[in-house]
């Protein structure tokens, strides 16, 4: 297989994962047998508590990723090299760019844990990147293989922007539980405005809050079957886009789509569009093929975090959790404990316990926080 038929299976397998775990992990298989590695997994690190957190793994044994989340993930040496905190999100390099591979087997971590299950070697793709936390696409390698080459470097290069699409599409669809169902009718749960679009650009489901948004004409309307922008330089940015993401998923193009920024007559805050390909994903949308989904935020529209994403995010017991959501949409603390049934006091305790949780001091910082939340995979 050449290095494009490569590419384009990998990206296939990409875009069928969003709303599967499975799918994730398939997709995480075939990578790692691409690029000839022992483990593929989604890490999450928090610099600040030293925490780490694994999403999604692929060819480890779960003792192994236990082991990594409860002693190992804080001395990893590649997390907490010096130049990990300099890297960008999109970035892509082999482990040795963070710290020399010599210095590498000097340390606790690789000796008493990598080279026990061939974890000598990676090769990461940054997903997120920030001054407090790292998440990470991570493909790890034994001591006997070869190190990791330029054009396998540059295959994880050409996914990134496919996976952080992928990655947008899996989060966007799966903020409301009610996804769970598996039908196209359950995109109406979402609060951001979703439009899939057939081979030929055409939409063939518009959800809820897209036919409202689309009313509006503010920013962004359905001409004669084709989405518009307000003015034509956006428009046409918009059907290349589009036209892009079509391509990739019929299996003829490598375009990840791409994220505008719309401007709105009425004044008010710019729509933000993603456009990604969908390929054979029907695991979310159904049997019919599909050619591209366009995803529509509207800052003038709060999407709060479901309860399940809460729970996961900030590691809450389901009653925390429920708690969390009422006073992120701006219940009482008072209302709240009627609504659960529950005494003040006790309502009050628990409170304390999620700011424990969340390192926050105030409601009203809880609160900004969980606006502010994006969900993991």
């Amino acid at each position: 297989m050449n290095a494009r038929d490569q590419l384009l299976g990998l990206i296939d397998a990409l875009y069928a994962a969003p709303g599967s775990a499975e799918r994730w992990q398939s997709f995480l298989e075939a990578l790692c047998t691409a690029l000839d590695g022992t483990a593929a997994s989604f890490i999450s690190h928090n610099l600040s508590s030293q925490e780490a957190d694994i999403s999604l793994i692929a060819r480890t044994d779960p003792v192994v990723i236990g082991a990594y989340a409860a002693h190992w993930g804080r001395l990893d040496p590649w997390v907490h090299s010096p130049k990990a905190r300099l890297l960008t999100t999109g970035r892509v390099g082999a482990g040795e760019e963070l710290i020399a591979h010599n210095d590498l087997r000097r340390t606790e971590y690789y000796n008493d844990f990598a080279t026990h299950y061939d974890l000598t070697q990676a090769l990461a793709g940054m997903i997120e990147a920030g001054p407090n936390g790292l998440s990470f696409l991570s493909i790890n390698a034994s001591e006997s293989r070869a190190r990791f080459a330029e054009e396998e470097v540059a295959l994880l290069r050409a996914l990134m922007p496919h996976l952080q699409r992928a990655l947008q599409i899996h989060r966007r669809v799966t903020r409301s539980e009610a996804v769970a169902d598996r039908s196209m009718a359950a995109l109406d749960h979402l609060g951001h405005a979703v439009l899939l679009l057939d081979a030929g650009g055409r939409p063939m489901h518009v959800n809820r809050a897209a036919e409202h948004l689309l009313r509006g004409r503010d920013g962004l309307t359905l001409e004669q079957h084709e989405l518009r922008a307000a003015n034509p330089r956006d428009t046409t940015m918009l059907r290349q886009m589009i036209a892009g993401a079509i391509e990739t998923s019929l299996g003829n193009g490598t375009s990840s789509g791409g994220v505008l920024v719309l401007g709105r007559p009425s004044g008010r805050r710019p729509l933000r569009v993603v456009v990604a390909p969908v390929a054979a994903n029907r695991v979310l949308f159904g049997p019919e093929p599909a050619g591209a989904i366009v995803f529509v935020t509207d800052p003038e529209r709060s999407v709060l975090l479901s309860e399940h994403e809460i729970r996961t995010l900030f590691r809450l017991t389901p009653a925390e959790a429920k708690l969390t959501r009422l006073l992120a949409e701006g219940v009482t603390l008072s209302d709240a404990a009627i609504r659960l049934g529950l005494r003040a006091q006790t309502v009050r305790t628990r409170l304390k316990t999620i700011f424990e949780k969340t390192n926050t001091h105030r409601q009203t910082d809880l609160v900004r926080l969980v606006l502010n939340a994006t969900p993991r995979l």
